[in-house]
């Protein structure tokens, strides 16, 4: 896979570099936001890490333009101060994020797992390839294909794939970690404000009135639940 990283920090992008290159994945370099989008534009990534805070351009105006024309998965790196960056870029678009500084193995992890959930559905079992209708919803694993009332919803990878897990597990409660574990593909023990956000982004694609919502519903402290009859 072809991986584009964008970070001022010159020996972390080299970091980062030497651990995809382990994995098989080509890496290409940007040392700021102006050059990612460039870059972007001619090398067309499978994937793209990039850091908030870029010269030029930041990274979540990056990631801003690039949602206006692409699904490409985005990876987020941040420092933990600042929280605030990785909700509005969760909220931008972005499909997940890590915290500097972080562990070669993590990151690794964590692309492994995106590039997983933007590949196709190979291997689904019979139970997971059924075509699911629910409360106006319909969702077609095989073809990858989301309907709203009647008209195709665009849902992002990782969107389709939460909608997916939430609609298998229908009227039951499902914990946080658990989604993050089958949707994300990972263990962490920060995942309340990314299942939270692609929650409210999902809430916003599928349901009339998503501050009132009637499909998924959460249960304060326990987690959430696609429901297919109002309780």
């Amino acid at each position: 896979m072809k991986v584009l990283v964008a970070d001022d920090d010159k020996e972390l992008v080299e970091l980062l570099g030497y651990a995809l290159k382990r994995d098989g994945h080509r890496v290409i370099s940007a040392f700021d936001g102006l050059t990612a989008l460039q870059l972007y534009q001619i090398e067309k990534p499978d994937l793209l890490l990039l850091d908030v805070n870029m010269p030029k351009r930041s990274g979540l105006e990056v990631l801003r333009e690039l949602r206006l024309r692409s699904k490409v998965p985005i990876l987020m790196l941040t420092v933990h101060a600042d929280e605030d960056s990785v909700v509005h870029a969760l909220e931008l678009g972005a499909d997940d994020y890590v915290y500097k500084p972080f562990r070669p193995r993590e990151l690794r992890a964590r692309v492994h797992a995106l590039f997983r959930r933007h590949q196709d559905w190979p291997g689904l079992s019979v139970s997971q390839s059924e075509k699911l209708a629910f409360g106006g919803i319909s969702l077609d694993p095989v073809q990858h294909q989301v309907r709203v009332r009647g008209k195709p919803a665009k849902l992002t990878p990782t969107e389709f794939s939460l909608l997916h897990f939430l609609m298998l597990n229908r009227d039951g409660v499902v914990p946080p970690a658990s989604i993050m574990t089958h949707v994300w593909g990972y263990d962490s023990d920060e995942t309340d404000d990314v299942v939270r956000v692609f929650i409210m982004r999902l809430r916003h694609k599928i349901e009339m009135d998503p501050a009132h919502p009637r499909l998924i519903v959460n249960e304060p402290g326990v987690g959430y639940m696609f429901q297919t009859e109002e309780h």
